[in-house]
């Protein structure tokens, strides 16, 4: 008695949300789709927090004006319109501008993404003013409250109020918040290239180096079992003679495809029903050998598939699923598949049938002629000679066949283009991001040295050599690094390793991914800080006393 379980599922949720079994192609992934929404997200907030840095720190630039606007009369009110329309023009040309860039690169990331993605025009009108209003509250609407606070009695005199110390602590905060960002997607951009690499080169269980995969004919022009088997066989050896092919196969699945063939078998049991469904690949007798299977107990299939047709071979993930004990004893044991049984010849070594996103299940192995896939192993020294041999041969066994072929390691690969194009494009909008950081660094770093100018000056009159005026000015920049590396470590740990959750092999989250990416955030910061660094530790002191 089995009991037929139907669901529904909406058309539109099939992409993204389905994970049935023989589904059409390869779905997408839900989960990238919302981390690359998060990242998206994150850059625009660095980019926020730039500007919002950027005006606050150059705020007294603007004292005087704010100052002589008052004195005439113009109120808070009207300051704060002001500041906040700047606001809004700004973000207006840069929404036109990076829209603009998203029709024209369009195509192109269609291309990459080898999807026919379609602009939704609503969704796009609708995001655009959703952008123009929270980045113009964000980025305006806080400057423009700090500036427009300035005492015009004091600002006139040349003195900025302190009384607003709060917003450079903001400031300092959100930098680090920046640097938080980026070495969480450092740390992303590492483990992410790691486990495309690692599921890539991980060993499967099966070489697939050096197959070359036939799709099986549609068209038969049998008119008996007889005259199918000898024009299978005929195909068969014909292929043999070629001086580039060491073997052969014939099956009903190959490595890297979704089985569609299953059966039900159980141990016999008095009383009791045992049958569980398993996945079946029908085979030759030279399938094991073509693919580098190792037979850990029993024998192969024997060369008549009659005498075969009673037996079965099992991988070592269907031991435990039927409950036998060890691999020697199980060789000779009974499976019972309704009033059908069959004797277990042998075992086989698990194999990745699929991506290693899942372990082995388990399989059966059945002898019974198959025309689904012609696998043939031979030397790749020539491809095309031996491409052009084949379809010769084929055109001669499969008329009015269409001769289709596929190299077994691409089309394995395959299963993990999705995860390579996720890393590429996470690796693209980490470095938008930290780009965009460092830019804004770069420029809290211009403003704070120019504060500075006639410390550094007097420091250099006193004997201060230029290594020592540049810690004394990168030491800021490298605690706010560091803080960021501490408050990232814990966060990029929880997110990735809920990532690799989704694999069954799976790379370590070792150390040195961790310190590595701290490496890289300070370098890159120390970089992006240290040429202004230099250029006002080596400025001649007198210069600079003049300065103002």
């Amino acid at each position: 008695f089995y009991l037929l379980e139907y669901k529904l599922v909406k058309l539109t949720d099939i992409h993204l949300h389905s994970s049935v079994s023989n589904e059409l192609e390869v779905n997408g992934n839900y989960r990238n789709v919302y981390s690359l929404g998060i990242i998206a997200f994150l850059v625009l907030l660095i980019a926020f927090i730039n500007y919002l840095n950027l005006a606050t720190s150059r705020s007294v630039e603007r004292a005087h004006e704010v100052g002589i606007r008052k004195v005439s009369g113009a109120l808070k009110k009207d300051l704060i319109f002001q500041f906040l329309t700047e606001s809004v023009v700004l973000n207006l040309i840069a929404l036109i501008v990076s829209f603009s860039g998203v029709f024209l690169l369009f195509p192109f990331f269609k291309q990459v993404m080898q999807s026919p993605l379609q602009i939704d025009y609503l969704t796009i009108i609708l995001l655009f003013f959703i952008l123009l209003v929270s980045g113009t509250l964000f980025t305006g609407f806080l400057s423009a409250i700090y500036i427009s606070q300035f005492a015009p009695s004091l600002v006139l005199k040349g003195k900025i109020t302190t009384g607003s110390g709060w917003i450079f602590r903001l400031k300092n905060y959100l930098v680090v918040f920046q640097f938080t960002i980026s070495v969480i997607l450092i740390i992303g951009t590492i483990t992410i290239y790691l486990q495309v690499n690692f599921m890539r080169h991980h060993e499967l269980g099966f070489n697939p180096e050096g197959l070359t995969v036939l799709d099986g004919p549609r068209i038969l022009r049998a008119d008996s079992y007889e005259s199918y088997m000898n024009n299978l066989e005929s195909f068969k050896n014909e292929i043999r003679t070629l001086s580039m092919v060491s073997n052969i196969t014939s099956s009903s699945s190959v490595p890297g495809t979704e089985i569609k063939n299953s059966r039900v078998f159980g141990i016999p049991v008095a009383g009791r029903n045992t049958e569980k469904k398993i996945e079946m690949y029908y085979v030759d007798n030279q399938f094991f050998d073509a693919y580098g299977l190792l037979l850990i107990a029993g024998n192969n299939f024997g060369a008549t598939i009659r005498e075969e047709s009673n037996n079965i071979i099992i991988n070592e993930s269907a031991l435990p699923y039927f409950g036998f004990v060890d691999v020697e004893s199980t060789v000779g044991d009974i499976l019972r598949s309704g009033k059908q049984m069959v004797t277990v010849k042998g075992i086989v070594n698990d194999f990745n049938q699929q991506s290693l996103k899942e372990l082995p299940r388990p399989i059966g192995f059945i002898n019974q002629p198959a025309n689904t896939y012609y696998t043939i192993k031979a030397e790749m020294t020539d491809i095309s000679k031996l491409i052009s041999e084949l379809e010769k041969i084929w055109i001669s066994h499969y008329p009015g066949n269409p001769f289709h072929y596929f190299f077994l390691d691409d089309f394995y690969n395959k299963q993990y283009r999705a995860e390579q194009r996720f890393s590429g494009l996470f690796l693209a909008s980490s470095l938008l991001a930290i780009i965009i950081a460092c830019l804004g660094l770069s420029g809290l770093s211009v403003y704070s040295i120019t504060q500075r100018t006639r410390e550094i000056g007097i420091r250099k009159a006193n004997g201060a050599g230029i290594s020592q005026v540049m810690v004394l000015l990168n030491k800021d920049f490298v605690i706010w690094v560091a803080v960021a590396f501490i408050i990232a470590c814990p966060i990029a740990w929880f997110a990735m390793n809920k990532w690799l959750q989704n694999f069954a092999y799976k790379t370590e989250l070792s150390w040195w991914i961790f310190a590595l990416a701290g490496i890289i955030a300070m370098i890159i910061a120390l970089l992006t800080v240290s040429w202004q660094s230099w250029r006002a530790a080596t400025k001649n002191p007198s210069d600079t006393l003049r300065y103002e």
